[in-house]
């Protein structure tokens, strides 16, 4: 199955689109690429003079969603009759890639295809069956000056056969982009398998979750060893809100960054946690996996095993409240916008993953929970 999308996204005027057009024709030293494995009858220039002018305008729009890009190359193809792009992710260094369309003088109508499904591996691999990755998937149209964004190496992408005149031709350009995710890693442990990142948020956006909550706050619960249910404990005695996926603008985005950091899918996740402490508050020792209970119990069931943990401070308090590892000997401090996320995929052996938080002393803290399972959480 497929949705169809009409582009609204509008980069260029028509003059814009009629200077890049012409200095393509007029750049004359092209690389062909019928040789490559993706594509067919196409020809192309890397970093026209014409088209850099334009990086720093596209970088801006995008910075808004993804702070930390940084402007790769830009490419510009010919298409022509018979031409097509196979399913395949972009190299590594591209991460995100927008797709403009330059010239369409007759209508041609040629859709970009964008999977539904990730692609998990580094590179592409050829002899990948591509028939799930067509099975869901995206019909982004441009018209002339339009154009569609995407992150290339996370979701492969396909253009079916140009129908079109022996004369006619379609005329892109790609602008790509690295996103420099590495450079927020302040703290990453093999084991347990851990990461710390700082500003995965603005300080804004932590606000905004934590008005969003105040309304909705009730005592939290932890899983009963017992019948698999959910009970009160003084092993936990902070408040919390529960979220749908989605249900927000900034859910949402928060949801698809905690997904491509970790390689999941958002349908992975389970809804947004928003929890406050108070004075005297704290999460006692405890693993985020579900126990073993010797039978089958709906919160496990319905989405399998939790396998990853991703802890967002919104709030810091003026002391106490930190995140402890104790079999470990990690202790994170709550900095309003870093995200600690922790894995735990292996349960046979030890991950080192028990933890805590610790009594609040001074002011409140506020933090927001995302838990990740192992099949799609329904």
């Amino acid at each position: 199955m497929h949705n169809s999308w009409h582009s609204d996204l509008k980069f260029f005027s028509t003059e814009e689109c009629a200077l890049l057009a012409k200095a393509f024709d007029d750049h004359g030293d092209y690389l062909y690429e019928d040789g490559q494995p993706f594509y067919k009858n196409s020809y192309g220039a890397f970093n026209l003079p014409a088209s850099l002018q334009f990086t720093d305008r596209i970088a801006a729009n995008l910075k808004k969603k993804y702070p930390r890009i940084k402007f790769a190359n830009s490419y510009m193809r010919s298409y022509g009759r018979g031409s097509y792009l196979k399913p395949h992710t972009d190299r590594k260094g591209l991460d995100i890639s927008v797709s403009i369309c330059i010239e369409d003088k007759n209508n041609l109508d040629w859709p970009l295809c964008i999977s539904a499904k990730k692609y998990f591996k580094d590179d592409w691999d050829l002899s990948t069956d591509i028939k799930p990755y067509e099975e869901n998937y995206l019909e982004a149209h441009m018209g002339v000056g339009y154009g569609a964004l995407m992150l290339g190496r996370t979701y492969p992408h396909w253009r079916e056969e140009l129908l079109c005149g022996e004369k006619q031709r379609a005329l892109y350009i790609f602008y790509h982009f690295t996103l420099e995710e590495e450079d927020q890693v302040v703290l990453k442990i093999d084991y347990p398998d851990l990461v710390l990142y700082r500003d995965f948020i603005y300080k804004t956006e932590a606000e905004e979750l934590i008005n969003l909550a105040k309304n909705r706050l009730e005592k939290s619960k932890v899983v009963d060893a017992n019948d698999g249910g959910y009970i009160l404990s003084d092993t936990r005695t902070s408040s919390v809100a529960y979220f749908q996926r989605g249900e927000t603008p900034l859910i949402s985005k928060i949801e698809e960054k905690i997904a491509a950091l970790t390689g999941t899918d958002i349908d992975q996740g389970e809804g947004l946690q928003v929890l406050k402490y108070e004075v005297g508050q704290e999460f006692k020792p405890h693993y985020d996996y579900f126990p073993d209970i010797g039978k089958p119990y709906e919160q496990k069931d319905k989405g399998g095993q939790r396998m990853i943990t991703a802890l967002l401070y919104l709030h810091e308090p003026s002391s106490g409240g930190e995140t402890t590892f104790p079999e470990a000997g990690i202790t994170v401090k709550s900095v309003v916008g870093n995200l600690l996320t922790f894995k735990y995929e292996d349960l046979s052996v030890d991950t080192k993953t028990l933890h805590c938080g610790m009594p609040v002393l001074e002011g409140e803290k506020w933090v927001a929970t995302k838990w990740i399972r192992k099949e799609t959480f329904k």
